[in-house]
């Protein structure tokens, strides 16, 4: 007796759990027909789309690429003109002089510690090579 009240109201929970599913499973199947001609809609125009995309990648890049020759043009342009402008200024300050002079100073004093020390003649011609000697 307990076994067939037990499956009664089994087969009833079954029952009711199937007819709640009915509209659930009514609704996916409507969501999946919509799914269909959105998919096939989407497949149509793809391809134009892709085209469209296509030409737009190439017209930004055209673009991006004449913009960056010019930009990078006109900046070398402008720091050429800077410094052909301020150069000759710049040169005539007393202070540019001075290390122009000190360098200039330095440059002797090494010379003329190289020839002392090593006792050997400067070189006058740029191709002419140090005489050797024995120990070296």
């Amino acid at each position: 007796m307990y076994l067939e009240i037990g499956l009664v109201i089994l087969v009833i929970i079954l029952i009711l759990l199937v007819i709640f599913c009915i509209p659930i499973l009514l609704q996916i199947w409507r969501i999946l027909k919509d799914a269909k001609v959105t998919l096939e809609t989407l497949n149509k125009s793809l391809p134009t789309i892709l085209k469209n995309l296509e030409e737009i990648t190439t017209n930004v890049n055209s673009f991006t690429a004449i913009n960056t020759a010019d930009r990078s043009q006109l900046i070398t342009r402008n720091i050429i003109d800077n410094i052909l402008c301020f150069a000759p200024i710049s040169m005539k300050l007393p202070i540019l002089q001075t290390i122009k002079n000190a360098v200039a100073v330095v440059k002797g004093i090494r010379v003329f510690a190289n020839v002392l020390v090593n006792k050997k003649e400067p070189l006058n011609e740029p191709n002419k090579k140090p005489p050797q000697s024995i120990l070296t």
